[in-house]
């Protein structure tokens, strides 16, 4: 028993540092995952944002055209 709980202490101080590693490692990774996921709901938000500006100014643009078309067709108006 005295053997395996030495074999296992020194198993674990021999691949401490690769745990630790591969912890560090882990978690640096989760959080540029969350960081990517973030800024990629932010360019779609962004996006979605743009298209709705452009569809607006469209709006407003088509607006004016009937609006000039209007005051073309009846000047005494």
């Amino acid at each position: 028993m005295d053997f395996l709980l030495a074999f296992v202490v020194t198993g674990l101080a021999a691949s401490g540092g690769w745990i630790a590693w591969a912890a560090v490692r882990g978690w640096a990774r989760a959080r540029d995952r969350r960081h990517e996921l973030r800024l990629a709901r932010e360019r779609a938000a962004a996006e979605i944002r743009r298209a709705e500006l452009a569809a607006q100014v469209r709006e407003i643009e088509l607006a004016n055209e009937t609006y000039q078309d209007f005051r073309r067709r009846h000047p005494d108006r």
